[in-house]
C-alpha cells in the first residue's frame, strides 16, 4: 500500500490543459503580437523616438506540492502527492532529516515552532531568524504551502505538517473542514489525513493540530497512526489530553514519535518563555533529551533565538526533532534487549 510499484505514480497527475486555457493563451499571444507589431512599426518611422514597452505577463503562483521532495519517496494520491517508503527502504523521517552528529553525547533539546504558514510575517521571521536546528511545523491550510516548505528547507530547517483533529469542545473550537472526527468513518478520516499529507512534500512527520478528544480515542486513532508509520513518517504529539492513546499505540507499532515536554508560550510573556526554556534544560539533563513546542509569536522567536546561542556554553545541544526521536528510538531498542 505504501511502496511504489508503478513507476508512473510519482507526484500529482498531469492533465492536459482545458479548452478555455488554450483559448486564453491563444488570445494572449495575439494581443502580444499585435502590440509588438505596433511598437516596431512606430520604431521604423522614428527610430530615435522609439518607446520601450514592458509587457506584464500573468504570473502563476501555484506551486507543485511535490517539487521539494524526493520522487522516490512520493506516490500519487487522490488529493496530491503522498509520502511513501522508497523501494530501497528509505523513509521520509530519515531522508528529509537535518544532519546531526550521532556521536554528540550532550543532552539534546528539540524546539518545534508550529502552526506556521498562514501569517506571512511570523512565518518569514521563524524561517530567517531561528537557527536551522529549530524544527518548523506548518498548518495544512496555509496558502502556498509548497513555497513555504521549499523556503524553509533551503534555510536548513526540518519540517513537520499539522493534522487537524477533533478537540473536546468541538465545534465551538473548529480546526477546519478537514478535521479528523470521531463521528466519521475510518475511511473518511483516512481520506482527510491524506488531504493534509498531500499539501506539500519534503517533511519528516506530522503532529496533531488540536485533537484533545481524537488523540484519546484509541480505536479511531489506531488506523491514523498505522498510516503515519506505513508512510515512513514520525509523529510528534503536542500533549492536549491527559488520556492520550498515542504513547501506547506508538509503542505497539514501533512508530518513531516524541511528545512535547513544555509549551513555550502557554503564558505568552518573555519571562514565561524563558522559564519554559530553562525547564527544558533541566529535563534534558535528567533524561538525555527534551522537546519544546511554541508558536510563531515575535516574543517566542526572539527568546528562542537568544536562548539557542547560549547552549554550547551550557553543554547542551540544539537538535532537530528527528535527532531526538532517533535517540529515543535507540534507547527503547536498548531497553528491549
Amino acid at each position: 500500500m505504501f511502496r511504489r510499484d508503478d513507476e508512473l505514480a510519482v507526484g500529482p497527475a498531469r492533465r492536459p490543459p482545458k479548452p478555455w486555457v488554450v483559448a486564453a493563451a491563444i488570445g494572449l499571444a495575439i494581443v502580444i503580437a499585435g502590440g509588438l507589431w505596433a511598437v516596431l512599426s512606430a520604431g521604423g518611422s522614428n527610430p530615435r523616438g522609439r518607446t520601450q514597452v514592458e509587457l506584464a505577463l500573468p504570473r502563476f503562483s501555484r506551486l507543485d506540492p511535490a517539487r521539494s521532495g524526493d520522487p522516490a519517496l512520493i506516490e500519487r494520491g487522490a488529493s496530491g502527492p503522498l509520502p511513501m517508503v522508497a523501494n530501497d527502504g528509505r523513509k521520509a523521517w530519515q531522508a528529509y532529516a537535518r544532519p546531526f552528529d550521532r556521536n554528540d553525547s550532550r543532552p539534546r533539546i528539540a524546539i518545534v515552532i508550529a502552526n506556521l504558514g498562514q501569517a506571512r510575517a511570523e512565518t518569514e521571521a521563524a524561517i530567517a531568524k531561528l537557527p536551522g536546528a529549530v524544527t518548523l511545523g506548518f498548518n495544512p491550510y496555509a496558502p502556498d504551502l509548497p513555497g513555504w516548505v521549499e523556503k524553509a528547507r533551503a534555510a536548513g530547517h526540518e519540517l513537520i505538517i499539522g493534522v487537524p483533529m477533533e478537540p473536546l469542545d468541538y465545534p465551538r473550537q473548529d480546526p477546519g473542514p478537514e478535521t479528523l472526527l470521531l463521528s466519521l468513518s475510518p475511511k473518511q478520516n483516512l481520506e482527510r489525513l491524506e488531504w493534509s499529507l498531500s499539501r506539500a512534500s519534503g517533511y519528516v512527520g506530522v503532529t496533531n493540530f488540536m485533537g484533545s478528544r481524537f488523540t484519546a480515542a484509541s480505536a479511531e486513532l489506531r488506523p491514523i497512526l498505522e498510516v503515519v508509520k506505513g508512510r515512513g513518517l514520525l509523529f510528534l504529539e503536542t500533549r492536549v489530553s491527559n488520556q492520550s492513546a498515542v504513547p501506547a499505540l506508538a509503542d505497539e507499532f514501533a512508530l518513531p514519535h516524541a511528545a512535547n515536554d513544555r509549551d513555550l508560550d502557554a503564558e505568552g510573556s518573555r519571562t514565561g518563555i524563558d522559564q519554559a526554556l530553562a525547564e527544558l534544560e533541566g529535563i534534558a539533563r535528567k533524561r538525555g533529551g527534551a522537546v519544546g513546542t511554541g508558536s510563531g509569536y515575535p516574543a517566542t522567536i526572539e527568546r528562542v533565538a537568544a536562548w539557542a546561542a547560549t547552549l554550547d556554553g551550557k553543554g547542551l545541544a540544539l537538535a532537530p526533532l528527528s535527532a531526538l526521536v532517533a535517540m529515543q528510538a535507540g534507547l527503547a531498542k536498548e531497553a528491549g534487549k
